[in-house]
């Protein structure tokens, strides 16, 4: 038996499964859509991160406490040893050397008024024998003469004449007493003259020196103008200095019972922290130097080569040395002095203000030395100054005691 099926309409067939893809494509759009919407909802609404603000830690620094005292400038210098007297030794007559003293070599010391060099005096001897006879000649005239004058007064009153004054004065002898008179005093004259060149033959310092150079020997024969020997005197040397302009106003020069100030010499470096001299300021040149344009300042130094017992034990100062000087200032009160490293730019310096932050001030320099800057009128005492070094200075940072509650001390940042 054969059975027969039906078959299912073509359209039928097609229709089912084109609507379930519609279906799952519609709800596949629907769920992304939903999760789009949940998305851009979340974006909206989420809570933002917000950035967080990094806490700056203060900055370590050491303080010394402002005080306000006395401070004595000093004015700093350099300059050479050079003689206050120095002379070329000349006789004043000539002759044949006879005696030369054993001081007269270079580097002999001398005193005032010793005898150095001796000339023959024979010749001058002899001169003064010979106008010596002549003044007594001179003298006999003038006596011959005035016995001539009695008796021309005499023969005059006896005969009563009348004669013009021209007259009178030729027949009293007046013009021969004149002569008389004028040919003593000219030989006297001429005997002084040879006495004194008999005393220059004995050649005599004219002050304590030392000897630097001798010119002649023993049996040398001169003349007035020859040199003998180049002679310094050893009492005073002087000391000339090149000093800024702007800072001569600090140094006292003398004025009647005034003394210079004080000066401490050194031989280039300081020798154990002391100075080796002292010496006063004379006077100031009247000029400055052409190349730096320093006003020059002159110092006397008494006794430079220790001849005296009190200075036996202190360094000499030779001439031509370069030495270093300290000059002691105008005494400055109520001032700061500051170390020239705690000195910051534009004259400022740094202060711990009391709330622990930073301040810049500027300051008003009243002078400068070669160490420190005296400030006056623009800090208070008690303040703190910074002196450490900041690598990025802002006015208004926080700041913070190296040492908690404790002022850091440095020796020379502020001084009284």
């Amino acid at each position: 038996m054969t059975s027969t099926e039906n078959p299912a309409p073509e359209g039928a067939k097609k229709n089912k499964p084109t609507g379930a893809v519609i279906l799952q494509i519609l709800l596949s759009v629907a769920l992304l859509g939903c999760g789009v919407a949940l998305a851009a909802y979340y974006l909206k609404t989420g809570p933002e991160a917000k950035p967080k603000k990094r806490q700056s830690s203060p900055t370590l620094v050491e303080i010394m406490p402002i005080k306000y005292g006395t401070h004595q400038l000093t004015v700093n210098g350099m300059g050479t040893v050079f003689s206050a007297k120095e002379i070329n030794l000349t006789p004043g007559v000539g002759g044949e050397i006879i005696a030369i003293s054993d001081n007269l070599v270079p580097g002999g010391f001398f005193v005032k008024d010793e005898t150095l060099v001796t000339i023959d005096p024979i010749d001058y001897k002899l001169a003064i024998l010979r106008l010596q006879s002549e003044v007594a000649k001179a003298e006999n005239d003038l006596q011959l003469e005035m016995g001539n004058q009695r008796i021309a007064r005499k023969e005059y009153e006896i005969l009563g004449q009348e004669v013009s004054a021209i007259e009178k004065q030729l027949m009293l002898r007046n013009p021969q007493l004149g002569i008389t008179k004028a040919t003593l005093q000219g030989v006297k004259a001429t005997l002084a003259q040879a006495e004194l060149d008999l005393k220059r033959t004995q050649v005599h310092a004219p002050f304590n020196g030392v000897i630097l150079s001798r010119s002649v020997n023993l049996g040398t024969r001169i003349t007035e103008s020859t040199v003998l020997a180049k002679l310094v005197g050893t009492d005073e040397f002087w000391l000339k200095l090149a000093i800024p302009t702007d800072q001569l106003k600090w140094i006292t020069f003398p004025e009647g019972d005034k003394k210079g100030s004080k000066v401490r010499l050194f031989l280039q470096v300081k020798e154990n922290g002391g100075s080796i001299r002292t010496g006063r300021v004379i006077r100031l040149a009247a000029d400055v130097e052409e190349r730096g344009r320093m006003a020059t300042v002159y110092v006397a130094i008494k006794d430079p080569l220790c001849l005296l017992p009190e200075n036996s034990e202190k360094p000499k100062l030779l001439l031509g040395s370069f030495v270093r000087a300290e000059i002691e200032g105008t005494e400055l009160t109520s001032v700061v002095a500051i170390n020239r490293d705690h000195l910051r730019e534009n004259n400022s310096i740094w202060l711990m203000k009391d709330d622990n932050t930073l301040e810049i001030r500027k300051v008003n320099i009243v002078a400068k030395t070669q160490d420190q800057v005296l400030v006056g009128s623009s800090i208070k005492n008690g303040e703190r100054l910074i002196v450490s070094s900041l690598s990025s200075p802002l006015a208004g940072s926080t700041l913070q005691l190296l040492q908690n509650d404790t002022v850091k001390s440095k020796k020379g940042a502020v001084s009284q």
